[in-house]
């Protein structure tokens, strides 16, 4: 009964710990087409960039806080809290990242002198 319960206690540690929401710099990019931006100006391109920028600090910060979370709520009561109640913004994140990096390359071409 006893190793019963271990396992069982051990299996709810793992499953705890596995759901925890990961850190904003383990996040990956989503890949996004320069494509999308081809019809933009110079300035509504770097307008943009500044936005995505802003954006993307704000869903670094809510990922990182919802991971911290995750790590005391696992830690004091064995339940990623951040990933219940739905403070994990990874896909936002994610998304984000992606398009910080597509109207990054689309500068170059957008604001390039003819």
């Amino acid at each position: 009964m006893k190793k019963l319960t271990i396992s069982i206690f051990l299996i709810f540690l793992f499953i705890s710990f596995s759901s925890c929401t990961s850190r904003a710099s383990g996040v990956a990019p989503v890949a996004v087409s320069i494509m999308e931006y081809q019809d933009l100006s110079c300035e509504e391109t770097k307008a943009l960039l500044a936005q995505k920028r802003e954006e993307e600090n704000a869903l670094t910060q809510a990922q990182n806080n919802a991971a911290t979370g995750d790590a005391v709520g696992v830690f004091l009561l064995l339940i990623p809290v951040g990933s219940l109640t739905g403070n994990d913004v990874s896909g936002d994140l994610a998304l984000a990242k992606g398009e910080v990096n597509a109207l990054e390359r689309a500068v170059p071409v957008n604001c390039k002198k003819d």
